[in-house]
Order: C-alpha cells, then sequence, then structure tokens
C-alpha cells in the first residue's frame, strides 16, 4: 500500500483534522478532503460469492460488499476478495483445528510444547491484516484512500446517541 515513505501508515482522516495546522489542513500543512466521506452501505447487489467458500468465507464475502462496496469495484478487486475470504474460511479451520489439539503438543522427546499452530495462525492473521489494508478496511488505510472519516453528529457512534437519548429522557424527567 502506497504511504509516506517512511514505512508508517498515514493516520485516519479524523485524526489528521483533528490535530490540523488550520481549518482544511492536518499538521503538516497538506490539504485535506473539503468535506469528510461518510461511509454507508453500499445500495448496489452484493455479487454472489464463489460456491467453493465456506460459511465463514461466505459471511465475510457478504460483509465485505455490503460495507465497503461503495468503493471496492467487482472488476479489479475480485481476486483480491475471493484471497481475503478463502482466508477467512483457512483461519476458521485452523482456529477448530487449534481447539482440538490444544495449545500444547507433545514434542518428539515427549515433553510439552506450545502448539505450532500457534504461530501458523499469528502468521496468517498478518496476511489477512495485509490484504484488509489493501482493500480499505482499516481506518488508516480508509483515510489514506479518502473513502472514510468518523464524524460526530452523524450516527458514527451509537453508544454516544444512546447515552444522549438517555441523557434528555432523564432531564425531561427532572423537570416534570
Amino acid at each position: 500500500m502506497g504511504g509516506t515513505g517512511s514505512g508508517r501508515r498515514p493516520a485516519p482522516l479524523e485524526q489528521r483534522r483533528a490535530r490540523g495546522r488550520s481549518e482544511g489542513r492536518d499538521s503538516g500543512g497538506r490539504k485535506l478532503p473539503d468535506a469528510p466521506v461518510v461511509l454507508s452501505s453500499a445500495e448496489g447487489r452484493v455479487p454472489d460469492a464463489p460456491d467453493w467458500l465456506g460459511d465463514a468465507g461466505t459471511d465475510r464475502w457478504t460483509r465485505l460488499w455490503r460495507d465497503a462496496g461503495t468503493w471496492l469495484a467487482a472488476g479489479t478487486d475480485w481476486d483480491l476478495l475471493v484471497r481475503l475470504c478463502e482466508a477467512e474460511d483457512t483461519r476458521l479451520g485452523m482456529r477448530k483445528a487449534l481447539a482440538d489439539t490444544g495449545f500444547f503438543v507433545t514434542g518428539s522427546t515427549g515433553q510439552l510444547r506450545p502448539n505450532p499452530l500457534i504461530d501458523k495462525l499469528r502468521l496468517h492473521d498478518a496476511e489477512i491484516l495485509r490484504m484488509e489494508r489493501e482493500c480499505g478496511l482499516t481506518p488508516s488505510a480508509r483515510g489514506a484512500l479518502g473513502v472514510g472519516e468518523v464524524v460526530k453528529g452523524q450516527g458514527a457512534n451509537v453508544l454516544e446517541d444512546i447515552l444522549r437519548g438517555h441523557a434528555a429522557r432523564q432531564s425531561r424527567r427532572g423537570s416534570a
């Protein structure tokens, strides 16, 4: 993924805006997008998942197209998304195998040692994260793509909305 050249990932847009030097500029003086883009579910149809995907992969496929379909393109991103969903199926298989064999296995001389699946699962998770970043599925990746920013007051934080509603009800009760 592109970056700043130093190997660091760009901060999410909302953080760059909050730390900005002035209105519309980040802390380095670079122009930020004029209006934040609020992510919304794709209005288009979710493409049919490849028939060889398992349950975890098919579920991930549906969520990817529903939640990120506004910037993903079936023509160019298809293969990467298939690999990401296949990786979800593999991850689930590894988790099940780890649950079956346990976190410790017997070594060649009879000693207990950590299950090698643990390291394999960590490596696999790192590969999934790399693919998620490529698809703009992390906050910093969305910020780098310019496709998403969390904006207060637009339903971005459900918990805050619930707490505001609760406070409003409490204040009405107190003034009655």
